[in-house]
């Protein structure tokens, strides 16, 4: 992975967007970025390439495998995942479904956020689609750049795949089997029974105390 990256994802992480993921804030960000919307640009996003382009957006901010399919079974568009990263990363944990949840109205400030990315990645060779993973990156950190007065719907749009990639947000119960995310992170996930097989190898003591708390 790139030095450039290393910076983009300290970056995320002081903007606590695993907070925004772990918290379920996610709507809120989204909703706290649209008064920044900027209604004219949306004309220049080609709605031909939406969904391919926020895929590569989200492999962007976590990097996977090259994969055709996601961990939902949802198609995934050949020119998304640059395939920087062996393991699984935030397309292949369907971000593209939780950015067209509902729930979520990132479709609201969707066309403006893709007009705004367009116009970022010309400069860096071409539309973001076409561009190799370093040029991807460069965008990106210079759309989260504090002296962009819209980069709060950049935040609100890479808490998406950080939301999708480490709360499975979409998956009811996950566990590492279901969760690509949970897997990479090592986090088992919900056990309905119990983790029976985890001990420290000690016998639990089943005795009181007196005042009904530990010394």
């Amino acid at each position: 992975m790139s030095t450039a990256h290393d910076e983009l994802t300290n970056l995320l992480t002081r903007r606590r967007l695993l907070g925004h993921a772990a918290g379920g804030s996610l709507a809120l960000l989204v909703a706290s970025a649209l008064p920044l919307v900027r209604t004219p640009a949306a004309a220049y996003a080609d709605p031909s390439t939406t969904d391919a382009t926020l895929q590569a957006f989200a492999d962007t901010m976590i990097p996977g495998r090259k994969v055709a399919q996601t961990a939902r079974g949802n198609a995934i568009d050949p020119r998304a995942i640059a395939g920087v990263d062996p393991l699984p990363g935030a397309v292949e944990a369907d971000t593209l479904e939780l950015y067209h949840h509902p729930e979520v109205g990132f479709d609201a400030l969707a066309p403006a956020f893709l007009a705004e990315l367009t116009t970022r990645s010309l400069p860096n060779g071409g539309d973001f689609l076409s561009l190799g993973f370093d040029a991807r990156v460069r965008t990106c950190l210079a759309g989260l750049d504090f002296s962009n007065d819209t980069r709060l719907v950049w935040e609100a749009a890479a808490a998406v795949p950080f939301t999708a990639f480490c709360a499975a947000a979409l998956t009811r119960n996950a566990t590492s089997a279901t969760a690509p995310g949970y897997r990479v992170m090592g986090l088992p996930g919900v056990a309905p029974n119990g983790y029976t097989g985890f001990s420290y190898g000690r016998r639990m003591s089943r005795e009181r105390t007196r005042g009904g708390s530990l010394p």
